[in-house]
Order: structure tokens, then C-alpha cells, then sequence
């Protein structure tokens, strides 16, 4: 029985390639890029630019708008951002989601290019407080909402941008004893006390 050797050029190709492959991937571990150096006009730069981070907090999702212009939905929690904005003062909007209803609302002056914060906070409360001395029924645009107690206080939850009428009667004889506007302008909560 005869043994086949195997040719001598089989080995010699075989370190050859290991070579050139060795002398390549050195090669291009020294680049920046297979693809070449880095664009300085890349995207992905934070010189030259600056952004609007807005965070919704607001409990529910929400359109954001930039001088009227729609930018993004946001989900309740989420952060996003609106790049390359120009050197200016930008009016900002938060809407419910596919409504005209602005539940916050900013104005941003952007003076230099760096990152600026917009943080949409929960909706408005308003805190009524009972100190007239005898109970209460607290009424809001004219619909009832609770009893109070003297000294006792509660809060109205998720109060809609506008002006709201208020006014408390006597729970003994329904006498109206107090009355107010409260214009709800802004995501902060606003007071009413009774006295």
C-alpha cells in the first residue's frame, strides 16, 4: 500500500493566507472606519446643535408641538427629543394625543447650543380648604362634587386648562356662602380657601 504525499505548495498557501489575513485585519484595526474617517458633519455630534428634551409625567399620551408645528407623540413617562433647534425663542405645546386640548404649555429661549428640559408635570389640582366654620358642598361649573367638613380640605384632581366657576353652599340650608373663578393656566396646583 502506498502513501499519497501531500503536495508542499498546499502548506505554503496556507501560510500565505494566514499572512495576508493577519497583515489586513492589522491594517484596518489601525483605521477609523473600514468605510473611512468620521464625517464632522455627522448626526450623531452634540457640537453646533441644541435640543429640547421633553418629559411627559403627565400621566397619559401626549402631541408635542414646536411654534405649531407637530414634532412627536410622547407615552406617559418617555423622554424624547426635538434636535437642531435654531437660536430663538420656541413656544411649546403638549396636547392630548389627536385633540386640540393643550394640557401644558412653554416658551423656551434658546440662546446658545447645548440641551435644554421641558418636564410636563401631572395635571392641575386644586385644593379646597373649608374654614367658614360650618359644612360644606363644594360645586365646580356648577356640578357637585363633595361634602367638607370645617377645617377639613380636598383636592379637585385633573383639572382641565380654563376658567373654572366655583362656589360652596351650607349643607344645612343650601345658602351659597362663597364664589370664585380659578383659572387654571398652567401644570401647578392652585388653592381655594373658604373662609
Amino acid at each position: 500500500m502506498t502513501h499519497r504525499k501531500k503536495p508542499e505548495w498546499d502548506f505554503y498557501v496556507s501560510i500565505g493566507l494566514l499572512i495576508v489575513t493577519t497583515i489586513l485585519v492589522l491594517v484596518l484595526a489601525g483605521c477609523e472606519s473600514i468605510f473611512g474617517p468620521k464625517s464632522e458633519t455627522s448626526t450623531d455630534s452634540d457640537d453646533e446643535e441644541a435640543r429640547i428634551i421633553v418629559s411627559n409625567g403627565y400621566g397619559e399620551t401626549l402631541d408635542i408641538y414646536m411654534g405649531g408645528t407637530f414634532q412627536f407623540t410622547i407615552t406617559d413617562g418617555d423622554s424624547k427629543k426635538i434636535p437642531n433647534v435654531s437660536l430663538d425663542e420656541h413656544d411649546l405645546q403638549a396636547k392630548r394625543t389627536g385633540t386640540a386640548t393643550v394640557v401644558d404649555e412653554t416658551t423656551i429661549d434658546v440662546t446658545q447650543y447645548t440641551d435644554y428640559t421641558w418636564a410636563i408635570g401631572d395635571p392641575p389640582d386644586i385644593n379646597v380648604t373649608n374654614k367658614y366654620g360650618v359644612a360644606l358642598k363644594v360645586y365646580m361649573d356648577g356640578a357637585y362634587l363633595f361634602d367638607l367638613a370645617d377645617e377639613e380640605n380636598r383636592w379637585i384632581m385633573n383639572v382641565a386648562f380654563g376658567e373654572h366657576f366655583m362656589k360652596a353652599l351650607k349643607v344645612s340650608d343650601a345658602k351659597e356662602v362663597a364664589s370664585t373663578t380659578i383659572d387654571v393656566e398652567a401644570n401647578k396646583d392652585y388653592a381655594w380657601t373658604i373662609q
